[in-house]
């Protein structure tokens, strides 16, 4: 599974202020997120790692869900079906068990960036203030992630990008975009085993360190 994302391209002219590229981004870091407000698209700064109103003991936020039990998990329920997201990365990191160790892999589009399915949430203090979290949604793996690893994060292009955004979209409809999304991940290499350290940074984190493979 991905708990590592590379988000260095803005997704639009204007990000939130403080905003800084990141080739080796980790849960429970700030991460940017596009959604609906309004009507219209908002893009926002959170934490990678959905924290609910409700939530008590902060370190069980999760960074990820699982699509097919996402209508049983009071942890994404009201989520799902109010506050769905996008988060557009430029790649994203799977390690692949090699014997005793673990081989770290990028993968990204051929083309452009990725907008992965993601749910966010809001956690309010009794000063007033709050913050914004969120997490992103995985699927069994198939195409290239399914040589590396059992799941993949759920990819969207840009016609389910606008379903999944939608208010009107039926919560009957949900699950069945999420798991019926092919992978957009069409090229994919290894990388430094060094960047499996969440302090290690900079455009190296993605750079090749074997042959590139390339979807058929």
């Amino acid at each position: 599974m991905s708990g590592r994302l590379a988000q260095f391209t803005a997704p639009i002219t204007a990000v939130p202020e403080g905003w800084q590229p990141c080739w080796n981004l980790a849960p429970g870091k700030r991460i940017l997120i596009l959604r609906k407000a309004e009507g219209r698209l908002e893009c926002a700064s959170v934490l990678w790692n959905l924290t609910p109103a409700w939530l008590r003991q902060l370190d069980r936020a999760a960074f990820s869900a699982k699509a097919e039990h996402l209508h049983e998990k009071p942890m994404f329920g009201q989520a799902l079906a109010q506050r769905r997201c996008l988060i557009p990365v430029d790649g994203f990191f799977v390690w692949q068990t090699q014997g005793k160790r673990k081989q770290p892999w990028y993968l990204r589009n051929q083309k452009g960036g990725l907008a992965l399915a993601g749910l966010w949430e809001r956690y309010s203090l009794d000063d007033g203030s709050y913050w914004d979290s969120c997490a992103l949604i995985t699927v069994p793996a198939k195409g290239l992630p399914a040589r590396l690893g059992e799941r993949m994060p759920v990819t969207l292009n840009s016609g389910e990008q606008a379903i999944w955004l939608a208010a009107a979209t039926a919560a009957s409809h949900l699950q069945p975009l999420l798991l019926n999304a092919s992978s957009k991940a069409s090229m994919m290499h290894p990388v430094n085993p060094a960047m499996s350290s969440p302090t290690t940074q900079g455009a190296q984190c993605c750079t090749p360190s074997g042959r590139v493979v390339v979807e058929d």
